[in-house]
This record gives structure tokens, sequence and C-alpha cells, in this order.
């Protein structure tokens, strides 16, 4: 029984000259789990939201959408707010209340159902979602995984019928996204719930899925079982869209595996010995130090807890340093501290070997060092991205770091009306107008889709090769392995290991890449699926050899 389709839909934003979406055809069956896939700007999010009236978008519509068994048009209020949840990308954006407890009961209220129903059916779901110790917290203290976890629930509480979710695990870093999808999981199969999740990662979510969706240019381009969609993307240079497991083994044999243990399975049949070893060792870089945080120490509030302590940090000039760790573990504020966005109670940041208090009135961002926050969209106030990037340089500056970053077409919309990932790049391509000798980027893939990440690790590498430093905060460990000469995790609120890529991943279980746990125990030092599958061709043609 289909419970939502779409038929021809198309649809064009008010003041926009062309379609966010022009052919949208599909249908789901009740109880179905569908990952929606494309490249930033394909039109997933406008998808998302025209199947839910309360966040649809303004604009000319086209074509036909039913859900519920009813046109979208004639379901009556009560029924899309109940019926259809929505989880969005970020958690802050969707909470209502300051409470746990208050947002939790805040759908049910609207809805009048009687309270003693509330703290049944609030308290079931609690438990259901493991998130019992945060009920009397302020939403505020919690992580941004368990701030999403909370946003979750709050919708599951009206028990809909389908659920919705644009990009729910860009901001969690892997372990927190891994429990995120599990529950949607449990949620899917043991309650049946209608589920289409548009993700830009496809490592844990792709095989798990019923049917995968791809758009193109706002149009439907596939939509099939995850098997035959790995094959599509393999066959029409689109491996992007793969799990990087998949990645691996791409035109070497015809059934792909999807995750970690089919990949496995894959190299016991291929992979007697491990004949490739290889050395994990690199020269270390004599350059001067660019960044160095000597015994930070950190608290927001006098009797909080602290949230740096004694973290020492150095980064060379030249060099790209992916900072990891968990949400909630001190990064962002790591990162405000090296900014002077807050000071710390002890400790010292040096930039170059000269303090940081030695820059006045704002003479570090003149000067020295630009900032990506994790928010890019409150970097914009103008009515376009150009009127944006005027402010800082004249035309013939912006037209060159608009085509280094590959955003002409994004010149004359609204910043707000870009996807995650369009914005992302436009505010790289702001900070890059600053010409500065430091770049600190907090979480700069989010919302990216894998030909963006490629574009951007390029722009990575050209400033390398400038001489530039970067200090980069990112929960992608895929992105961080492949373009990060070192990585260090921030626990407990110092460095607690640090590396450089290759045995930085190789030596970690779980906070590793999908590359390192896939051939493990058959080959060293292959971190991302691109070593993999050098390593696996070297090896067949050995053996053909």
């Amino acid at each position: 029984m289909e419970i939502l389709s779409c038929k021809n839909v198309a649809f064009k934003y008010n003041e926009s000259t062309g379609y966010a979406l022009s052919d949208c055809t599909f249908s789901v069956k009740k109880g179905e789990k569908v990952m929606l896939c494309g490249a930033s700007g394909s039109g997933k999010s406008t998808l998302l939201r025209l199947l839910k009236r309360e966040v649809s978008p303004r604009g000319e519509l086209s074509g036909k959408i039913d859900l519920i068994g009813k046109a979208a048009t004639e379901l009556s209020d009560r029924e899309s707010a109940e019926k259809i949840g929505f989880v969005m990308q970020d958690p802050d954006s969707q909470t209502v209340c300051d409470k746990v407890s208050s947002e939790l009961a805040f759908g049910l209220e609207s809805f009048g159902v009687p309270s003693k129903e509330i703290q049944s059916r609030v308290g079931e779901m609690a438990a259901f979602f493991g998130i019992e110790p945060l009920y009397d917290r302020d939403i505020s203290t919690l992580s941004g995984g368990q701030k999403q976890l909370v946003s979750l629930c709050s919708i599951m509480v009206t028990d809909p019928d389908i659920l919705l979710l644009d990009e729910p695990t860009a901001q969690l870093d892997p372990v927190a996204a891994k429990e995120l999808l599990s529950i949607l999981d449990r949620l899917n199969k043991e309650m049946g719930v209608t589920v289409i999740i548009a993700e830009h990662d496809p490592e844990e979510l792709f095989d798990s899925c019923d049917k995968i969706l791809y758009l193109s240019n706002g149009k439907t381009a596939f939509f099939d079982i995850p098997a035959k969609a790995a094959k599509y993307f393999a066959q029409n240079d689109l491996e992007g869209f793969l799990p990087e497991t998949a990645k691996v083994f791409a035109g070497l044999c015809s059934d792909l595996p999807l995750n970690v243990r089919q990949g496995r399975a894959q190299l016991e049949n291929l992979v007697t010995e491990d004949t490739t070893q290889t050395d994990e060792s690199t020269a270390e870089s004599t350059e001067p130090y660019a960044l160095e945080c000597k015994n930070i120490w950190q608290r927001y509030e006098k009797d909080s807890p602290d949230i740096l302590k004694g973290c020492d940090l150095a980064v060379r000039k030249g060099e790209c340093y992916g900072l990891l760790g968990s949400n909630g573990g001190g990064k962002s504020t790591l990162l405000r501290v090296i900014c002077g966005l807050c000071k710390p109670y002890m400790g010292a940041v040096s930039l170059f070997g000269k303090k940081q208090k030695a820059y006045k009135n704002g003479s570090l961002f003149r000067e020295m060092l630009a900032f990506l926050p994790q928010e890019p969209v409150t970097m914009f106030v103008k009515e376009s991205v150009r009127e944006d990037l005027l402010q800082s340089a004249d035309e013939n500056a912006v037209k060159k770091i608009a085509e280094r970053m590959e955003i002409e077409p994004l010149l004359d919309r609204h910043p707000w009306d870009l996807s995650g990932g369009e914005i992302q790049k436009c505010a790289f391509a702001k900070i890059l107008l600053a010409d500065p000798k430091i770049i600190v980027l907090d979480e700069c893939t989010k919302g990216m889709d894998s030909f963006a990440k490629k574009a951007l690790g390029g722009v990575l590498a050209s400033l390398k090769a400038e001489g530039r430093t970067i200090l980069l905060v990112t929960h992608d460990l895929e992105f961080a392995a492949e373009n990060c000469e070192r990585c260090g995790l921030l626990f407990d609120g110092k460095i607690a290991a640090e590396d450089n890529a290759v045995r930085f991943f190789s030596r970690n279980r779980f906070y590793t890449t999908a590359a390192a746990r896939l051939t493990r125990g058959f080959f060293s030092g292959a971190v991302t699926s691109a070593a993999a599958r050098e390593r696996l061709l070297t090896l067949k043609r050995g053996k053909n050899e």
C-alpha cells in the first residue's frame, strides 16, 4: 500500500529563474525506509519540505503529491502536523522550549491530549530513546547528538506515520551518528514508521534501506533497491554516492559489497596474506609553528566544569591539521579560544611566535586569521551572496574567488535560500577574500556531497601549497584521512592522541575510517577507499603476472 507518492512534481522558488524540482516521480510503500541522495542543490531539501506543509517553501508548484491516502492539499492541519514528522539538520532551529521535559510534551499539549496520556506517552518514548537522564536538563546544556535525539523523540511522541529527515547526522560525531541511525532503524522495523532520510554520507545507511532515491537537477534519476543503486552509481561515474566499502571494489566485481562485513568476506577470497606492507612513517616537517596553544584551561562560567583542561596544540606552517572528537568535547571551544572569541583563564595562544593578545582592535582577523563557524549562514547579511562578498573585496577579486570555489551560479541567490553545502562553499569564499595566513574551519564539510568535498579538498591542497596553515574540526573521518597531514583526538579537555593521519586511523579501532576497518589484517596503512583500492589492484596485478 502506497503511503506517499509524487507524480511529475515541479517547483520553482519565488523570484527564481530556474526550477528546484522539475520532474520528480516516485512512490513509497507503507513501512519502507528510503535514502534520498543527490548533489548539493539537487532538490533534496526542497522535496522534503514540500512533503511537510508547515515548512513548505513559497513558490510555484505543479504535479501531484499524495500523503497517507490523500492529496497533500486535502490533509487537515492536524493530520499534517501529527502524522508527518520532520527532523531538520540543525536541532537548535527546531526546539521551542528550554527544558527537555517541556519539549517532549509540547506537541501533545498543542493537540490537546490529556495530561495523563501525555505523561504516559512521553515516558514510554523517552525510555525507548534512552534519554531519561536528560529529562530534567536544559536543552542548551546538551550536546549536538543529545539535542538531535530530543528533537526526534519530541516528534515520535505524536505517533507519525511518515518521518522525514534532512541530513540529521550532519552535525554529529561518528558515534552519535551511528546511535541515531540505529534508533531510526528500530523505529522503522519495530514500529513500522515510514522513513525518508536525505543523507550525504551513505556509509552507515545505504544497505539498511529498502530503496535509494537519487535526484539529479531536480529530477528522479534513479529509484530502486540498494544493490541496483550501487551498480547504477558505479556504471555512471557517480561513485561519490557509494559507501566507502563499495568504492574500493567498484569495477573489480559485479556484486559490490555495501558494508564492511560484506567487504571483508570479499577480501577473504582475494587476499591470502599481506604482501604489500607499507611504511606508515612520514618525514616530520621542519616548518616553524604557525599556531601554538599551551596549557589552555577554559570554562564558560565560574562554577561550571572545565571544558578545556591544560590543552596543548601545535600546527606547523603549510599543514592541514584535523581536530576530531565527540559532540560537546570542547573542539569548538578550542577554536573560539584560538580566534580570540573567548578568553581562557589559564594558558596562551601564539601565532607565528606572536602572542594572540598582542593583536589589538580586530587586527587578528585583518592580518592573520580567518574563521569559518559551524553556522556559516550567520556570516551573510545582504540580499545576495554577491553583495555580501563585495563588502570584502572588489568585483575582480570576487570573480576570481567565485571561480575558485565554483559558486558562480550562486552569486545572485539569497544566502538563506541555499542548501547546506552551497552556503558552506560561499562562506569559505568569503573568508578567503581576507587573504588569511591561518584558516580555522569548524565543520567545513557539513551538508556537502562527496563531489563538493572532493573539490574542497583540492582547494585545501592549493592553500597548503601557498604556505597557508589550516586547522579544521570535523566529524567526517574520511575527509580528514584524505586531506590532513596530522590528526588529533580531543578527549577530556586535552589532545589525548595525535599522529600522522595514516598511523592515527590505522591504530584506532572505532574512531577510524571504513577503509581502515575493511582492510585491517589484510593491508597495512590503507585508511582511505582510494588507498585500499590501489592496494587491491596492485595485488591483483601481481597475481596476474
